[in-house]
């Protein structure tokens, strides 16, 4: 009888030991369903913002088109499209553009010869010491950050004499090397030696990536006064850079009407006409952005949006990256 009850002992155990098992296992399996469900939904949640974001991307640029046929492109600061938002209705939520300015900046894919080489063009990369010199760089430091960004895109392992190549970041804590091509972002700078943050915050403003290896025309109608180093560097190095600024700063209200109107101030009359690029000169914008904010319930997600606007008029998405904060 003890034989028996010690079996009968041992299989009840044994289905207690089984029954656990199965436990543990049905949770760990109704724990990874629903966290498959939850991964499931959210992938869908952020594809849904995501299209959603693209649809009134392309909304937005209809929207600009047309806004900008009755004016052929001209804008000034004041112009009601900065001022005013744009809401759209999306599913559970709502969609806010706002339009800003993006025509005046250096466009650092400039820095690249026509050749199509890999190979920094001279003028170019003069064009942006003059840049951060009028940006109150000393000029010293104002050569250093150029060479090294030179160094960082050229297609060459060579170092400028204040450059800095794979050996200066093969030296560092966490190595990596040169890029050795086009930037993909503006924030690629922090990357490169010599752009701290505090370097990075003065020209952050004054620098933009364009598709094209051209540099932009500038709206002299929306340039504020941080961009004033831009008419120094692009526009004359004769003009100094209280004289850009004082140029911004009495703007006639809703800008000048003409090219002429600007050229006829007296700090650019002073300027020999050879010493003055009149071409970078323009009243209309190529470029503008978007800030896109979805809404959905209690959550809000940024987009930032990129246009550009062709000779016949028509603004077309160039692209468009979620923005975080």
């Amino acid at each position: 009888m003890r034989k028996i009850d010690k079996e009968k002992g041992a299989s009840l155990l044994s289905v207690l030991v089984i029954v656990m098992l199965m436990s543990v296992a049905a949770i760990a399996a109704t724990d990874a369903l629903a966290r498959s469900v939850l991964i499931i939904k959210s992938s869908s949640a952020r594809a849904e913002i995501f299209w959603t974001a693209r649809g009134a991307a392309d909304a937005a640029a209809t929207y600009l088109t047309k806004a900008l046929e009755m004016n052929e492109g001209a804008l000034n600061s004041e112009s009601e499209l900065f001022a005013q938002t744009i809401t759209l209705p999306a599913g559970n939520g709502v969609v806010v553009v706002q339009a800003r300015e993006a025509s005046n900046c250096f466009n650092l894919n400039a820095l690249f010869n026509s050749a199509g080489d890999g190979e920094v063009s001279d003028a170019s990369l003069q064009a942006y010491d003059d840049l951060l010199v009028a940006a109150e760089f000393d000029d010293a430091e104002a050569e250093s950050l150029a060479q090294k960004l030179a160094d960082w895109i050229d297609a060459d392992y060579s170092t400028r004499t204040y450059g800095a190549e794979d050996g200066y970041y093969a030296s560092q804590a966490e190595s990596y090397r040169a890029a050795n091509t086009k930037l993909r972002s503006v924030s690629e700078l922090k990357a490169i030696a010599g752009y701290d943050p505090e370097v990075f915050a003065r020209i952050e403003h004054l620098v933009c990536l364009r598709p094209e290896q051209e540099q932009s025309v500038l709206n002299i109608n929306t340039l504020s006064l941080e961009q004033a180093p831009l008419l120094v560097a692009l526009y004359s190095q004769e003009l100094s850079l209280d004289d850009a600024r004082a140029l911004i700063d009495s703007r006639p209200a809703g800008g000048w009407l003409s090219k002429e109107g600007f050229i006829q101030q007296d700090a650019v009359m002073k300027i020999a006409p050879d010493a003055r690029n009149d071409m970078v000169l323009a009243l209309a914008s190529d470029y503008l952005s978007a800030d896109i904010n979805i809404g959905t319930g209690d959550l809000i997600t940024n987009y930032q949006a990129l246009y550009r606007r062709s000779e016949t008029g028509n603004v077309a998405l160039v692209s468009m990256v979620r923005r975080e904060f």
